[in-house]
Parts: structure tokens; sequence; C-alpha cells
């Protein structure tokens, strides 16, 4: 196995397109939704042949300009009546854009311009859908939590919902590609929403951050599915990455959770952040000096750099010291309350993530009080994945999820 770099609990192995691991993940990142139409082999070389590395504005630049040009061509296949090559465009340009963000910090001058632009053509997409992608915006102590909601079709028949959400440093949009179109190909009604401290949600309203207590925010968003044509009581909750955290806190609180879908689960949000995801980055450090020898190292990633002060931004915090110390964080510990989590659980985690992620995994599963509940710890020589979230196969991922979820529900589908 490849030695880990910064940015421990992705898979140690990338594309080897660029030396910087944490770059050549996110590009292998963005290759991901070529499954779903949002990515294109040709786009996405043209733009690594276009990115000077040692510039952190070039990587922003060309994906942006990347973006940009996608999007004009999708409107000219709007304009002339082709409405497939048109969807197809738009969530290319949408995920371009994504990429492109991901390299600012929030103090960078394109940050919310390039986070807009990517919401944006992404719903230019959804009324191309069949049926359309609903766009939904729930109201949550004075913020919008902005959201989709999509169904196989119109017909108002109830179904089972998987309502899915992302983690630290996934948008919206991302979410909805990753698990979106196979739920609705399985016959599932999808929604996804971004909570406090999710992208989108502390982009629209800065003050709308993380919190300890997802349970409160995940109840007004039930109270809003639950209202919507074709929803029952067959409600499943999957969350990705840090999202595997928050579903979990959420269902130790909230019976209406009828299946849980961690991926991967995680019950000790401090111990994993200092042990294992910013690990190289601050061991040996002592406390008092933690910022200021940050700053020196982050001058030679700037990647991780973006990601953590993005990090902090969704917090509300302004340093990584303040991070550490703070309550809220401190508070992101559920193993006591585990054997509160009674429906059945799916975990899922990929073998490279990491000693402390897989370990964290077992007890999740060890300690969960549910009858039904099962763990995979997905392979490269088993299941073409190894990598965080499956980000490397998410069809391998949804090979074992569905079916799960099948039996769970007892759920038939004939879509396609």
């Amino acid at each position: 196995m490849a030695k880990r770099k910064i940015g421990a609990g992705r898979a140690s192995r990338g594309l080897g397109a660029f030396r910087d691991h944490e770059m050549d993940w996110v590009f292998k990142r963005t290759l991901t939704y070529m499954s779903e139409k949002a990515a294109e082999i040709g786009d996405c070389l043209y733009a690594v042949r276009s990115i000077d590395e040692k510039d952190p504005e070039s990587w922003i630049e060309t994906w942006a300009q990347l973006g940009a040009r996608v999007e004009r061509q999708a409107q000219e296949s709007m304009n002339s009546g082709d409405r497939i090559s048109a969807r197809e465009g738009f969530l290319r340009a949408s995920n371009y854009y994504r990429t492109a963000e991901y390299g600012c910090t929030p103090s960078h001058p394109r940050f919310h311009e390039l986070w807009e632009k990517s919401v944006a053509a992404f719903r230019y997409a959804c009324p191309l859908f069949d049926p359309p992608v609903e766009i939904v915006e729930i109201s949550f102590e004075g913020c919008l939590l902005p959201g989709y909601f999509w169904q196989p079709d119109k017909t108002g028949e109830t179904r089972p919902t998987l309502m899915a959400v992302g983690g630290n440093d996934s948008s919206g949009e991302e979410i909805f590609l990753s698990t979106g179109p196979g739920a609705v190909r399985r016959g599932y009604n999808y929604f996804t929403f971004e909570y406090p401290g999710h992208r989108g949600a502390v982009h629209l309203n800065p003050d709308c951050v993380k919190r300890p207590d997802f349970e409160i925010p995940f109840a007004a968003a039930l109270d809003f599915l639950q209202q919507l044509p074709g929803v029952d009581e067959r409600i499943a909750l999957a969350g990705f990455s840090f999202g595997g955290y928050v579903v979990s806190r959420v269902a130790i609180h909230e019976p209406r959770i009828k299946a849980l879908i961690p991926d991967s689960p995680i019950i000790d949000l401090p111990g994993l952040v200092t042990g294992g995801f910013f690990a190289p980055l601050i061991q040996g450090v002592p406390r008092g000096l933690l910022d200021r020898i940050l700053a020196i190292k982050l001058r030679r990633a700037p990647m991780v750099r973006a990601l953590l002060e993005y990090s902090l931004w969704t917090w509300g915090f302004s340093s990584f010291s303040e991070e550490l110390e703070s309550e809220a964080f401190n508070a992101c510990d559920i193993r006591e309350d585990l054997h509160r989590i009674t429906c059945p659980t799916l975990v899922l985690v990929g073998e490279d993530e990491g000693e402390i992620m897989i370990h964290q995994v077992q007890e999740f599963t060890e300690g969960v009080g549910s009858q039904e509940k099962e763990m995979h710890i997905l392979s490269m020589a088993e299941d073409g994945s190894e990598d965080h979230c499956q980000l490397d196969n998410i069809a391998r991922a949804q090979q074992v999820m569905f079916p799960w979820l099948d039996r769970v529900f007892d759920h038939s589908h004939t879509h396609a």
C-alpha cells in the first residue's frame, strides 16, 4: 500500500495526474460522476494538462473556464431544442464549477461566485429530467435549507424514500449525482437537503453553521418530506463522510428513520480529525504553536489549506485551535448512545480509509442496538473500490446498498 499523505482518510493511491495527493484525489472525485453524464474524459484531461500545479489560481481558473465553456454549449443545445444534450451539459458545467470552487478558500474573491454558478447550472438541468427534479427549500430558524426532491413518476403512488445527505465538503448537487439517479432508477423517491453547516446552507447564510444537535434541523426536514406526495413511512437515511456522523446522530433521536446507511459512520469526530484526516499536519506540534505551524506547512499544500479553511468556515471558527477547543466540536461523540439506534442499519467503508476510520466503523457496528445490521468493508480486489465513500466506484456501492434496502422495505421495482 502506498504511503498515506496529507489528507488521511482518502485512499492512499491516486490516479497520478498530480503530485499533490489532495489535488489528485479531487480530480478523481470530479471524474466519479461520468456515470451520470456529469463529467467526460476529454474535458477533464484538457483541464489536467492546462493546470500548473505550482499555481493554485491555475486550478481555479482552468476548471472555471471549462465550466463556462460547457455551460455555453449546453445553452446552445437548449436553444436548438436538444434537451438531452442540454441537460448533460449543464450537469457537467455544474460539476466543473464545483471543482473550481473546491480550490478556493472562503476569502477567495471567486468562492461564492463559483458556488452560485455550480448551483445555477444544476438547476438549469432540473426541469430537463423526466420527470423534472423539484427544487425545494426548508425554512429553519431563520435560514433557508436548499434541497431536491425527485420521483420515478408523477402518478402519486406511494413508495419508499431514500433521504441522502452529504458531509463536510460536498455540495447538495454533488450528493444528488452520487445517489439520486440510482435511487429513482430503482423506484425510490429521492430527497436531499443541505443541513446547517453544509455547503449550500452556509453560502446562503454564513451564520447557518454546523452544530452538535443535528436531529433538530432534521426533524424540520422530515416534517417537510412527509408532506410531499408519494412519501410513506418507509424513509431510509443515508449520510456520506461527515454525513455518516450526522445521520447516525439523527437516528439516535428520530424514530421516523426506518433504515440507516452511514458511509462511513463516525462516532468520535474529534478523534477522527486529530488522529486521521489532519494527523500528518498536527502530530507533535505544541497546541500553542498549532495555527502558526499549520500556516507554514499549508503553503506547500494549497488544496488542503482550502479544505481546512472551508471546514473552519462551516463551523464558524477562525482557527484550527478554536475548533479543537470548541464545546460544539468536542460534543460530536456518540459512542455512548449507539445502543439507541434500533432500525435496520447498513454500514459501508472503504478498505483504504485508514485504521482510525475502520476502527470507528467496527465499534459503531458492534455498538448499535439494531437487530438487523450489516457491515461491508469494500476492497479494490473484491469490489473495485477502496476509497472514501466509494468515490472510486459508486455503482458498486449502490449494488450493495439498494438490494439491502429492497429487502428491508420489501420493495420491488421495474424502473430502469
